[in-house]
């Protein structure tokens, strides 16, 4: 893992901030080991460099949200821009800088919070930290455990197979629990199982943490609410359907949202101030001045747009095509008046926890709970007025939150993996792959990872699952 994982272990970047955000970046510092913290703040100063390393365009800013549109039967790239084009056309190889980036910054999420959280257990039994110390570095505890079960979860799931599917032992990730990989160690990757385990034991821990705190953080951070809409997310993935259930209830609880209007809700998009429908967003500035690397960007000056088969998928009366613009170009990631590459990056919403326990509902065969969690989203088209005009069979009920996520959570990242959990064949690069079979199909790990000679496992065969 010479040029990624332990390249990261030894040389540690962590961003310094001077105020309660992560996005001022014009200070920095380094820190080697968990033994440079001496305080909250220098605590609170890695936390804040974390949450930029996990919104950078590189990683959840960009990367894994533009695989999971553009990989899927969705969203098409211009070939002239060449962006997302091998993504689309499954013209991949295991030196795409994405997947590299990917993969890069991945890490660097996970290798940070895992000395964030030794850091901060080292100053917990330093007798001279006061209560109101430790109450702040458990709070900052739990948003790293959080993070960190974030980045594995994004990482397993570009890198591995779906959960369930793969009985490779070595599908899944390097993993690190207590103690960072040394440089210059050889790593094996572990199962699809083991790293799903491993993310949920991290969920733990980070729920666990938050009950030793009175502090509260807002949707900008990683709060107990986004963990527990984590969590919601990765059962759903595992299939258990009560425990989704039970932790979408839970964030939605914490949360205590308040229903927006279709007006609210279509202007929530050209906005940068916490909306009722974040649990957790990646704020953004025009400081940032991400111009190319923004999602925008994408859809506008590069090119790419909507599939006519996935716009067919709305009605005439579904306030949601106001997200787009002449036919099928986003507005939803549109920016604001003063800089249209500025948009926050919601990571969780209300919306998908409704839509989480409506298909997780359905799939235990509860019809009517499943219903009353789908209106939420549904009503958005305006003939939809009750759960009387939603489906009622099982099989049909699946059919139409299926696609309703697709309206709902499009260009957020969502259809690619949906697919894959699920195990629906579809149509890739256009129309130029029919009934593809991306349930077996997982990207690569970059070539100069397994090239380093710390022995990680590429993805045998990976190449014959293209379409």
């Amino acid at each position: 893992m010479k040029k990624y994982i332990l390249y990261v272990l030894s040389a540690l970047l962590v961003l310094f901030t001077s105020c309660d955000s992560y996005l001022d970046t014009e200070t920095y510092n380094q820190i080697y080991t968990e033994d440079a913290f001496t305080s909250p703040s220098d605590v609170k100063a890695a936390r804040n460099g974390l949450y930029y390393l996990l919104g950078t365009y590189r990683f959840v800013g960009k990367n894994v949200i533009a695989v999971g549109d553009f990989s899927s039967d969705i969203s098409v790239a211009d070939g002239s821009s060449g962006h997302f084009v091998r993504f689309n056309n499954y013209t991949i190889a295991d030196s795409d800088a994405e997947l590299e980036e990917i993969w890069y910054y991945g890490y660097r999420v996970v290798n940070n919070a895992t000395k964030i959280i030794n850091g901060i257990d080292a100053l917990l039994t330093d007798e001279s930290s006061s209560d109101t110390d430790k109450d702040l570095l458990y709070q900052y505890k739990a948003e790293a455990f959080g993070i960190r079960a974030f980045a594995y979860f994004h990482l397993v799931n570009v890198f591995g197979l779906p959960y369930g599917v793969d009985n490779n032992p070595h599908g899944g990730l390097v993993l690190m629990d207590k103690v960072a990989i040394e440089p210059e160690e050889n790593v094996s990757r572990s199962s699809v199982e083991d790293t799903y385990s491993q993310i949920l034991a991290d969920i733990k821990s980070s729920i666990d943490t938050y009950m030793l705190t009175v502090q509260e953080s807002n949707e900008f951070y990683f709060s107990k609410a986004a963990v527990y809409a984590l969590s919601a997310r990765v059962k759903l993935y595992m299939k258990d359907f009560d425990g989704a259930i039970a932790d979408a209830t839970e964030s939605l609880k914490i949360k205590e949202p308040s229903e927006l209007s279709d007006e609210d809700y279509l202007a929530m998009w050209s906005s940068l101030n916490i909306s009722e429908e974040d649990i957790f967003t990646i704020a953004k500035t025009e400081d940032d001045n991400l111009s190319a690397n923004s999602l925008n960007t994408l859809y506008g000056s590069y090119g790419g747009w909507f599939t006519e088969e996935f716009l067919a998928d709305f009605e005439k009366t579904d306030a949601r095509l106001a997200l787009f613009q002449s036919g099928n170009l986003l507005v939803k990631f549109g920016g604001i008046p003063t800089s249209k590459a500025t948009s926050n990056i919601p990571q969780f919403r209300v919306s998908e926890m409704k839509l989480i326990i409506a298909e997780a509902e359905a799939m235990n065969d509860q019809l009517t709970n499943a219903q009353n969690a789908l209106i939420y989203t549904a009503k958005r088209d305006s003939a939809i007025t009750s759960v009387g005009d939603l489906p009622d069979t099982k099989d049909e009920l699946l059919s139409f939150i299926a696609k309703e996520r697709k309206r709902e959570l499009f260009a957020e990242g969502h259809r690619y993996y949906d697919a894959r959990r699920t195990g629906e064949k579809i149509t890739v690069a256009n129309g130029k792959f029919p009934d593809f079979d991306i349930q077996n199909f997982v990207f690569p790990i970059p070539s100069d990872e397994i090239n380093s000679g710390f022995q990680c496992e590429q993805n045998e065969g990976w190449f014959d699952f293209l379409p």
